[in-house]
């Protein structure tokens, strides 16, 4: 006879803590038909349990990692590494700007980050806007100068003359010491912001960029792989195991080795290189070439496929004038510097076509690779052709602004930066290609594009903008690769600066001392002796760079105002102003000079909310009962008059003004019928 119901149920409940004998003596049944029936259901109860442990042993580290990676977002680890941030205590989140610690994500050995420029794009993206991120390097990033000599807004400027009914966003991305795989690595957060085109101007960073084959920042010489490290390193998880690796290495090689570690001491440039030795003939030249093949392919490939038109720059640096750094001789190639002696004696024979072969087979025999080679302009050309991006001739067009043809200090400052004219002439070669390629050519009124000359002049880069550039130019100059000891005449240290104006960009280079201040301190200067064009450019150099801010229209506003009584030209600073950010001041200035010109309807509105905005304004009072009774409303201003008089009897002219009116009032009363 089998087990009942009652049986087996008894044995389900109770089979995980008895054994079958003792079930079998508690139900009073054969112990053979007990474990029969267990073995009916235990070994899926058995395989349950098992499946139920592999799952919590696997969840247990997963679970680990989640938490540690939620701990490290609420402790902001290494801060936000986002592209863009909207930050809410300027213009409350209305802006975009580029995040200045997203380098972080790349500089895992350098802690004082390169960074980015003040551009700024609107959050919510108007239908008018054509907007353009410019991406690239220390040259796209406008070294040394930075703000308002960058070529990209160089182009901003003529793109937004051509097409006056759009909003013109030329949003500048470079940054020093970063190459293709950053751009690479930039373009999913490009792409939310539905950009119209993508300017680049790249490729001197390729060896020694952060994650370049010959950088102290390198992590492999294989573009595929370093690309998935891209994508992984946007946990914190992984930037805290990166950053751990890291230290370990930096100790053993102080410490264990007693070695400096490459990215200590020194600039920026000389803590990024690793590999001082990259011969033309090196397997580490191949493999930089072939990362700079790979990074553009995936690159442009990406933007096509996402519609976005692509302007893609040859690259140019200083030929003539920059002896090779390093000098190797290999069985293939002689010195580098052999090379570029022979290429200076062609110069000077007038033999300028083979000057400039030999000049740049020198540039790319020198076995330190700052410079590009002349075959990554070749790639440019072909990676461009091959997905439909469109290429810009910005190093052709420079050789034929230089001397004989060859580049040199004339349009460089040092080994491959170039200067404002060089900066101005790279911006104009991506305006003309832009516009030749025909994407305007359903909007733009090319007539309106102005003379080159007054876009250069539209470049605001002052004495003391000059002055900051010389003095990065002399720092970088003045340690290695360039100097290989001391500095010669112990710069900065013993430095004497030359007047105030040269204090102020010493103290911006080597103090904490910021651009716009400095700019401001200068203005300070210059009107104080009497110079208010030189301060008014100083504002202009502000505005240009920050035109999101209303402080530098109210600046150049007042001194055209109120110093140099020239209401024409100060009524776009204050219209700007009052556009931005509407106040008080603005209200009350831009009021006056729509009275001035005959506008009293208007003019008597801005007045009114001056005082909207501070009640107590007796000199916006004061304009207001002008205004009124220049319009005709003698009652009004009468009434207004007596109301500052009541607030301030003494304000000056007050009392003369109260019996004008009175006068003009009692004889129109006398004309009255």
């Amino acid at each position: 006879m089998g087990l009942t119901n009652k049986q087996k149920k008894y044995i389900r409940d109770h089979h995980r803590d008895k054994t079958a004998g003792q079930l079998s003596l508690e139900l009073k049944t054969d112990r053979e038909k007990v474990q029969e029936y267990l073995d009916t259901f235990a070994p899926q109860t058995e395989g349950s349990k098992k499946t139920v442990f592999l799952i919590a042993a696997l969840l247990i580290p997963v679970l680990f990692f989640v938490l540690l990676e939620g701990s490290l977002r609420l402790f902001d680890y290494r801060g936000d590494t986002r592209l863009f941030i909207y930050p809410a205590e300027y213009f409350e989140g209305e802006y975009g700007f580029v995040n200045r610690n997203f380098n972080a994500r790349y500089f895992f050995n350098t802690t004082n980050l390169p960074g980015f420029s003040n551009d700024a794009f609107l959050a919510d993206k108007p239908d008018s806007s054509f907007r353009v991120f410019a991406m690239g390097g220390s040259s796209t990033a406008g070294y040394p100068y930075g703000f308002n000599a960058t070529f990209s807004r160089v182009t901003a400027d003529a793109l937004q003359d051509v097409l006056p009914g759009r909003l013109v966003e030329v949003i500048n991305l470079g940054a020093s010491a970063v190459n293709s795989y950053t751009l690479y690595d930039q373009i999913p957060e490009i792409l939310e912001q539905k950009p119209d085109a993508i300017f680049i101007y790249t490729g001197h960073n390729e060896f020694y960029g952060a994650l370049g084959v010959g950088s102290s920042e390198q992590f492999g010489a294989f573009p595929g792989f370093v690309r998935t490290y891209l994508k992984l390193q946007r946990l914190k998880t992984f930037m805290l195991l990166r950053d751990g690796i890291a230290t370990i290495t930096q100790w053993i090689a102080t410490v264990l080795l007693g070695q400096p570690h490459p990215a200590s001491g020194g600039t920026l440039m000389q803590r990024m290189v690793q590999d001082q030795t990259i011969t033309l003939d090196s397997r580490t030249f191949e493999y930089g070439k072939n990362q700079f093949e790979s990074n553009l392919d995936k690159i442009l490939q990406r933007f096509h496929d996402n519609g976005i038109p692509v302007f893609i720059s040859s690259i140019a640096s200083n030929l003539r004038d920059q002896e090779p750094f390093v000098s190797i001789e290999t069985p293939q190639h002689p010195p580098a510097k052999q090379v570029f002696e022979q290429a200076r004696h062609h110069y000077r024979l007038g033999e300028y076509d083979r000057a400039y072969e030999l000049f740049v087979y020198a540039k790319d025999l020198d076995a330190l690779k700052f410079r590009a080679p002349e075959v990554f302009n070749e790639i440019i050309r072909q990676k461009a052709q091959k997905h439909g991006a469109t290429y810009v001739p910005a190093y052709e067009d420079m050789r034929e602004q230089s001397e004989n043809r060859i580049i040199g200090y004339d349009l460089m400052l040092e080994h491959l930066h170039p200067n404002t004219s060089g900066y101005f002439l790279i911006g104009r070669s991506f305006y003309e290609t832009i516009s030749a390629s025909g994407l305007l050519d359903s909007e733009a009124e090319y007539q309106a594009l102005r003379s080159w000359d007054e876009y250069f002049e539209r470049m605001m880069v002052s004495r003391v903008d000059e002055r900051i550039a010389w003095h990065r130019v002399r720092l970088l100059t003045g340690g290695w690769p360039f100097v290989t000891g001391p500095s010669p005449d112990a710069y900065p240290t013993a430095y004497q600066p030359e007047d105030l104006i040269d204090q102020l960009a010493f103290e911006v280079v080597h103090t904490n001392k910021r651009w716009d201040q400095a700019k401001l301190e200068v203005a300070d200067h210059f009107l104080e002796n009497g110079e208010f064009e030189l301060a008014l450019r100083e504002y202009k150099g502000l505005i240009r760079d920050q035109p999101y801010n209303h402080s530098p229209h109210v600046y150049a506003g007042r001194l055209l105002l109120q110093v140099m009584n020239d209401f024409e030209r100060a009524r776009p600073h204050f219209e700007n102003a009052w556009r931005i950010n509407p106040s008080n001041y603005s209200a009350r200035m831009l009021g006056s000079i729509e009275v001035n010109d005959g506008n009293y309807d208007r003019g008597i509105a801005l007045l009114e909310q001056a005082l909207e905005f501070n009640p107590d304004d007796v000199q916006a009072m004061f304009n207001l009962s002008g205004a009124q009774a220049l319009s005709g409303n003698l009652a009004a201003a009468s009434e207004t008059a007596r109301k500052l008089d009541r607030m301030q009897p003494d304000f000056p002219g007050l009392q003369q003004w109260k019996r004008q009116l009175e006068n003009r009032l009692q004889r129109e009363r006398l004309h009255e019928p």
